[in-house]
């Protein structure tokens, strides 16, 4: 039963904070505060999230949707737009009862259709629901009421370029008063400084914008529709869209175009007497994220989270430790290769068909030996080439001869060819193969690193190398696609998901599949450490395996802490921390990465997320720089590897030879020492 009544709170403070795109019951909690300021408003919506979940629970809808704020405040927007026109009585509970019932099925419905699209239903079901029930109160003069100054009593005196703003800011929650806006904003201040930036970008933009159309600032400023300045700035730079600079500059162009709509709306509505609510701010948003989504713009939000600070960190700690690019690929062969034309070369790589490479053997500088006359000089023909991802082949082709020296074949560019459809939906086209080498039928599943051809000399090849090539359709000659290499050694060093240059020699990485087995955690495990400093043991801690409602693992701790891991058939790795200071936390900054790889001493780098290593105020002050240079979240650190430990300059962690799991951790001046 205490379960049921705090997922009931839970639920009921949910789209308080959604409204403001904040996922925080604090939030929610003192937002509901906020709006007691009017009595009317506050009752209004709290009546019409309580006859949503009622009527959500009536239909059998699962409590998962209810999770979800954007089901409900669509309902608790149209109750308080109720409660702002109408005073309480048993008639307005009644229609707020039936607009919350259907508020809520139509969020439903568009929310179904809109995802096919991957477009958010934003306010539009309140917007629609509330402009029927002005029409209909037009015919309800025995509840019309006027309570729009009711609140009047906590405007303060302001300059009206402050007070515009503030009124803005309130007028989102049906309380255009400046003490309403002002706490509303110092909220959404303390828990995201970029929805608070961007309100006061998107407002005063939008008010210049439009006091230059106007030919006058203070009319600009009293404009009661101002509030959807603010809500598109933040929409699409910080929500949706990432907070980058670019984000940036795409939300000040949705601002001026929502001015425009503000003002066409609001003259074709104010011949029905219908407020514009937040259309504009739909309209705008829509249009954009639909258009921006379509065309896979880079910085779209794919992974939205409570702040747009937790976004952003995310975001940048995925492309710093993943890189940006998703295509990833191994390289197509065992040993020591040498880039013979990059991506964009000074050949053939040009135009649609620029993101490829070449690769060739050489010695001492010198591709072949002898004079080179003969393919069979060349130091990488017949050579092995490796499937570079696992998925099933879809063509191939061997039945050209290798060129002589001196001649290539213009007629068959791609020579002899396979093309293997990866798992994740690309496709790897690698070509000049040598004549009747590929051993792998149309149909067949390869893993990646098999044997699956040679390497040869057929087609526009003016001598023996290895292309390969990225592409989004199964056929030959299609155009390429960006791409990196998963992982290559260069010299000692291990990269990750790296492209390459002209020139550069790089190896294969071979995986040692006997370190994957010794870091396969089961649910439920626990691991127990004795902690020392120096020689003496201060505490006892144990680690359990855990498994949320994602399917992600997790170890967690006494205190409740979590470190989520990942293992894949490369690496081990680390993704997140969630949590305060702990030894879970240590054991990320130690080794957010294993490799899986039978080099010994061999270095490599990776990047932390910045609230790992830095205080509170740093991380803030981090974040929000970041927006402008992401550069600056960088926290490179390097690793070196010796295949049962990983050393780095904070400590150790060492692997458990014997048996799965991390023995002896060193972290500074401590040790957890594993407890067998």
């Amino acid at each position: 039963m205490k379960d049921k009544y705090a997922s009931f709170a839970l639920t009921l403070l949910k789209p308080y904070s959604s409204i403001l795109f904040l996922d925080s019951k604090v939030a929610g909690f003192i937002m509901l505060c906020i709006t007691f300021i009017n009595p009317s408003v506050a009752l209004s919506g709290i009546a019409a999230v309580i006859f949503t979940i009622l009527f959500a629970e009536l239909i059998g809808l699962q409590e998962a949707y209810l999770s979800q704020g954007f089901y409900i405040y669509n309902s608790l927007l149209v109750g308080m737009g109720i409660g702002y026109i109408f005073s309480v009585s048993f008639l307005s509970i009644a229609l707020i009862a039936m607009s919350a019932a259907f508020t809520f099925m139509l969020s439903f419905m568009l929310n179904r259709l809109f995802s096919v699209y991957k477009i958010p239903i934003l306010s539009l079901p309140f917007s629609i629901v509330t402009m029927f029930l002005y029409l209909a109160s037009l015919k309800y003069s025995g509840l019309l009421t006027t309570l729009v100054n009711n609140s009047s009593h906590f405007d303060i005196s302001l300059p009206l370029i402050v007070s515009g703003f503030l009124k803005s800011f309130g007028t989102i929650f049906f309380l255009p008063t400046n003490v309403a806006g002002a706490l509303i904003f110092v909220l959404v201040l303390y828990f995201s400084r970029i929805i608070a930036l961007m309100a006061l970008v998107g407002y005063y933009f939008g008010v210049l914008v439009h006091s230059y159309l106007l030919g006058s600032l203070e009319q600009a400023l009293y404009d009661a529709y101002a509030f959807n300045y603010i809500l598109v700035a933040v929409a699409l730079c910080g929500i949706f869209l990432l907070p980058t600079l670019k984000s940036f500059f795409l939300a000040l162009i949705g601002v001026a175009i929502s001015v425009v709509l503000t003002d066409a709306i609001g003259i074709l509505f104010n011949y029905y007497s219908i407020p514009v609510f937040t259309i504009p701010f739909n309209l705008t948003v829509i249009v954009f994220i639909f258009t921006l989504s379509t065309t896979y713009y880079k910085e779209f939000n794919l992974n939205i989270k409570a702040t747009p600070e937790k976004s952003l960190s995310a975001y940048l700690s995925q492309i710093f430790r993943f890189g940006e690019v998703y295509k990833k690929i191994s390289l197509p062969f065992s040993g020591t290769w040498e880039v013979y034309q990059g991506v964009d070369g000074e050949w053939t790589h040009k135009g649609e068909y620029k993101y490829a490479y070449d690769f060739v053997q050489s010695v001492a500088g010198k591709t072949y030996k002898n004079e080179g006359n003969y393919a069979a000089d060349y130091y990488c023909f017949g050579e092995s080439i490796l499937s570079p991802v696992s998925g099933y082949v879809v063509d191939f082709r061997q039945d050209l001869v290798d060129n002589i020296i001196g001649e290539v074949d213009n007629v068959n560019n791609w020579g002899n060819y396979i093309i293997i459809k990866s798992d994740l939906g690309f496709y790897v086209e690698i070509s000049h193969l040598m004549q009747y080498s590929v051993n792998v039928q149309v149909g067949e599943y390869v893993q990646v690193n098999s044997i699956i051809a040679k390497c040869g000399n057929s087609g526009y090849s003016p001598q023996p190398h290895i292309h390969i090539q990225v592409q989004d359709i199964g056929v030959i000659g299609g155009f390429t696609s960006e791409f990196c290499f998963s992982e290559v050694y260069k010299k000692n060093q291990l990269i990750f998901n790296t492209s390459l240059e002209k020139g550069e020699e790089v190896s294969a990485v071979v995986t040692d599949r006997s370190i994957s087995s010794r870091l396969l955690f089961i649910l439920d495990e626990s691991y127990s450490y004795d902690v020392y400093e120096g020689e003496k043991r201060v505490e006892q801690v144990q680690f359990v395996v855990k498994m949320n409602a994602y399917g992600e693992f997790y170890f967690q701790d006494e205190q409740e802490n979590k470190l989520y891991f990942y293992n894949t058939l490369k690496e081990f790795y680390f993704s997140r921390y969630e949590g305060s200071c702990s030894h879970l936390k240590e054991l990320f900054i130690l080794a957010p990465r294993i490799p899986f790889v039978n080099k010994v001493g061999v270095e490599y780098r990776d990047f932390l997320p910045v609230y790992l290593v830095k205080t509170k105020f740093q991380t803030l002050l981090i974040e929000l720089l970041a927006t402008v240079n992401k550069n600056l979240y960088k926290e490179e650190r390097v690793y070196t590897f010796y295949s049962s430990y990983v050393k780095s300059k904070e400590g150790e962690v060492h692997l458990e030879t014997s048996q799965k799991g991390f023995g002896l951790i060193k972290y500074k001046n401590k040790e957890l020492r594993r407890m067998l």
